[in-house]
């Protein structure tokens, strides 16, 4: 079968994309001579080893960030149901120590993004708590 009209870097990326047992022909109108081979471009001379070490390395950055969202929404969670609580009239106790808690809990990321955002929460919680003069 042959296909007429093809622009000539389409056709040479459809033949790259052949298997490699099928020999590759020249583009040229009219001629069906093999081509110079193509050759891919360098890869990366991974080891299966290195490159799970690199993937594990990376999920554990990713893990991290998991990590520290959650315990950010967890922290904007409480401080939502203590908002909340305050429109109906006062706040629980355990609204109170469930944010004393989170702030006691939370460990600061060591993303400088990431940290000021943590921050912010955290200085929102002790305001919070201050206004009912919880200590933490």
């Amino acid at each position: 079968m042959r296909i007429d009209g093809l622009s000539l870097p389409l056709a040479r990326s459809l033949l790259a994309a052949l298997p490699k047992a099928v020999p590759s022909f020249a583009l040229i109108e009219g001629e069906t001579r093999p081509a110079q081979p193509m050759t891919a471009a360098p890869t990366c001379s991974m080891t299966s080893v290195q490159m799970l070490v690199t993937l594990a390395a990376a999920q554990d950055g990713v893990e991290r960030r998991r990590r520290v969202a959650r315990e950010a929404s967890r922290g904007l969670d409480a401080l939502d149901r203590l908002h909340d609580e305050m429109l109906a009239g006062a706040p629980s106790i355990e609204r109170l120590r469930e944010i004393a808690d989170w702030a006691q809990s939370a460990e600061a990321p060591e993303d400088p993004a990431l940290a000021k955002i943590f921050r912010e929460i955290d200085l929102r919680v002790r305001v919070e708590l201050a206004k009912y003069d919880v200590e933490i």
